[in-house]
């Protein structure tokens, strides 16, 4: 009879040692920490780390435990890479936790994130087996966070100005006609050509037009170097004065502004270089081994070959009174150009339509803007200007498709690589979220007006929040608030909120969350209204945003998000 009654004590004993052995028990919230708590998006990532505490005699010496940490959410879930932990008598090389005195070890996270998860749950998944034979040990799901931070993804790459082109736009234009009085060899008598009476003409019509101004006539008279300096002197005044002769004579009203040149070595230096006279290398060394005119003069006409050439093809052209009319044609005004591109935009040429599209733009005339810019780019389609404002302006309305095509146009037409052209192509690569891509670009953006503006959002989609600060500088809009919103300067950003000037959906929203940060109540609900008036796509998104989880029962947030 005892001996029943120990042999059934001792299987007791045995099964309740085997059951120990066998099971761990469940895992608790409170061994684990999340860091950050609530998660956070940055960088379009969920990341971060747990720690987890594994109390004494907790974790059996011969188990192994393996931790997968998952983010669920509605509709789906994800998964990210699993940590492998084991008991002091398992054999392998896994981080070791030991039975009496627990352990402490920390493993990472990270997710891809996709907008669903603004609403989820951290749940750690185990798989534990224990023994030799690697029995399965059932341990229940454990959630250790709830929520995730989506503030980052306000960054909108789409509310940054793109850049627009210069215009070369020059309203008065200067028109110069020229015309040579052809001298022959040590004569200083005029002879009229049909160039000079073509002068003559230009000047005579444009005294009669409302729209040109005759600025005056520049003369310049010289004599070729050959003959001496003494003889050149002389003769090349004589020129100039029968000019200025010939000019009062012909009873011009220009004033004049007249020099002459006795020797006129430059002059004969370039004529060489343009002809195909015979030693002209020769010729060209001479020039520029001697200063001295006599020898230069005696050293050419010891090439005799080469002089006889010279003779006649250079040295006549170096005899003469060159004159250039100089005239100023008055451009159209502001008011015309303005209403030609309304009307006849034909008539403008594309320095014209660019200035156009500039003027409607500062008086606020965005359609008409608009309107300019496409012309010009239907008309001028060859010019690299017109296709990147036309792509710019595709960016200010969301089309993006047009805009890349427009832009392709652009790089056909000598605009690839331009300052302003890269920088749209920045924007649209942020708004893909290629942030590669856009670092490339503003490389080279140099000069473009919004340039810091576009890397403050490029730094924030990075996840980089210093710099973004640090680019944006004194930049007043939601992405430059946004950026101290990351950092929780919640005052600075607010304050960069109030002095936006034109406040959209956005700029409320992040007003809604300044103030949830800051418990004003009153200024979460009216600035919350405001936004969902002009975008009801955010009182969907305040339901699931955890900025104003603290909101969510209240009747008066519920009427807005719902």
């Amino acid at each position: 009879m005892k001996r029943n009654v120990f042999r059934l004590g001792f299987g007791v004993m045995l099964l309740a040692m085997m059951a120990s052995c066998a099971k761990l028990g469940e895992m608790k919230p409170e061994y684990f920490t999340v860091n950050p708590n609530p998660l956070e998006v940055k960088a379009g990532k969920v990341e971060g780390t747990i720690t987890a505490n594994f109390p004494e005699k907790y974790f059996k010496k011969n188990a192994t435990v393996v931790v997968t940490p998952v983010l669920r959410y509605e509709g789906g879930e994800a998964t990210s890479a699993p940590s492998t932990y084991q008991g002091e008598k398992v054999e392998g090389n896994n981080e070791t936790i030991q039975y009496k005195a627990g352990g402490t070890v920390t493993q990472s996270f990270s997710f891809d994130y996709v907008p669903e998860m603004a609403q989820s749950v951290l749940t750690l998944r185990f798989k534990a087996t224990v023994g030799k034979k690697n029995k399965v040990v059932e341990i229940p799901d454990v959630d250790i966070a709830v929520g995730c931070l989506a503030t980052s993804t306000l960054a909108d790459a789409s509310t940054v100005k793109p850049a627009y082109a210069k215009d070369n736009f020059v309203r008065d234009t200067k028109e110069v006609t020229e015309a040579d009085i052809m001298f022959a060899i040590q004569q200083s008598n005029v002879k009229t050509n049909d160039d000079v009476k073509a002068l003559q003409k230009a000047e005579k019509a444009a005294a009669k037009d409302e729209k040109r101004t005759v600025d005056g006539i520049s003369v310049v008279s010289a004599a070729s170097p050959d003959g001496g300096a003494e003889l050149n002197e002389k003769l090349a005044a004589a020129r100039q004065k029968n000019t200025l002769s010939f000019l009062k004579q012909q009873k011009s009203q220009a004033a004049v502004d007249a020099q002459y040149i006795a020797q006129d070595w430059e002059g004969f230096k370039k004529l060489v270089q343009e002809s195909s006279v015979k030693d002209k290398d020769l010729i060209l060394r001479v020039l520029g081994s001697y200063s001295d005119p006599e020898t230069r003069e005696k050293e050419i006409k010891n090439l005799s070959a080469a002089y006889k050439e010279l003779a006649s093809d250079i040295l006549p052209k170096l005899r003469r009174s060159h004159m250039a009319l100089n005239v100023t044609l008055k451009g159209k005004t502001d008011e015309e150009i303005l209403a030609l591109a309304e009307s006849n935009p034909d008539s403008l040429n594309v320095e014209e339509l660019m200035f156009a599209a500039k003027l409607a733009c500062q008086s606020g005339n965005k359609d008409a803007a608009a309107k300019y810019t496409e012309a010009n780019a239907k008309q001028n389609a060859s010019d690299w200007r017109t296709q990147n404002n036309l792509a710019a302006l595709d960016i200010t309305k969301g089309d993006l498709s047009a805009s890349k095509a427009a832009l392709d146009n652009s790089d056909n037409n000598g605009g690839k690589g331009k300052a302003e052209v890269s920088f749209n192509r920045g924007l649209l690569s942020l708004t893909d979220g290629d942030t590669e891509a856009a670092k490339q670009y503003f490389g080279q953006a140099a000069g473009v007006e919004n340039l810091n503006e576009g890397q403050g959002v490029l730094y924030i989609q990075e996840g980089d929040y210093a710099k973004a600060i640090s680019s944006f500088g004194n930049t007043t809009s939601n992405n430059a608030a946004l950026a101290q919103l990351l950092v929780n300067e919640n005052d600075k950003a607010k304050s960069i909120l109030d002095n936006v000037e034109k406040k959209n959906a956005t700029t409320y929203y992040m007003l809604a969350i300044c103030a949830a940060r800051g418990a004003n109540d009153a200024d979460v609900i009216a600035n919350l209204k405001k936004a969902a008036e002009l975008d009801a796509d955010y009182a969907k998104r305040a339901k699931t945003d955890i900025e104003f989880a603290k909101y969510w029962p209240v009747a008066e947030f519920q009427a807005i998000a719902k």
